[in-house]
């Protein structure tokens, strides 16, 4: 039931708008009563959350792949970060939260922020990386898993909202390379 209701809100929203999405009328589409939208979600913004996990979890399945070209966990964080926010802006699927996110960056933020640890790892894909640079020390001492997920959330977003993205893959490489590894990894 729970995917049912996702899925609903989903296509609802994609149809009709994030702002047009009433717990009422995903529960009409899931085909049940508004009662058992309540069972699994306390109000639209879990609701949202749970949606946004879910798209989320699909482009992270899309970026596992090609961040296997690349052993150093270094640059797996870089390029999962950077193949993550490039499908964000690039897939049709996302373009309804995409523009959600600029036009009401403090609603989706909070729901990105409050499903933090659930999707993250899905998000940047960084999953296997950043726990085996953990186990071989190579982080920052005294850099939480969480202050190392919050930066590079505030990065991903930042880019998101970035209308040059993608014009030089290159250098917005380079600058996330700058921008990421020294606050994450010890000696940058």
């Amino acid at each position: 039931m729970r995917e049912r209701l996702v899925t609903a809100a989903w296509e609802y929203a994609c149809e009709r708008g994030l702002n047009r999405l009433t717990l009422n009328a995903v529960a009409e589409r899931a085909g049940c009563a508004r009662s058992s939208v309540y069972r699994y979600f306390d109000n639209k913004d879990q609701l949202l959350g749970a949606v946004l996990q879910d798209r989320i979890y699909v482009l992270g399945g899309e970026i596992v792949d090609e961040l296997q070209r690349w052993d150093d966990p270094r640059e797996q964080l870089v390029r999962g970060l950077y193949l993550a926010v490039t499908a964000f802006r690039d897939s049709p699927a996302l373009e309804l939260f995409r523009t959600q996110l600029v036009q009401e960056e403090q609603q989706l933020v909070d729901i990105l922020l409050g499903y933090l640890p659930e999707i993250a790892a899905d998000l940047f894909s960084i999953g296997t990386a950043y726990t085996r640079a953990r186990a071989e020390g190579r982080l920052r001492d005294g850099v939480s898993d969480e202050d190392v997920l919050r930066w590079m959330i505030t990065v991903g977003l930042a880019l998101v909202q970035q209308s040059t993205l993608g014009d030089d893959p290159e250098a917005e490489l380079a600058y996330l390379r700058k921008m990421l590894l020294p606050s994450i990894f010890a000696n940058g």
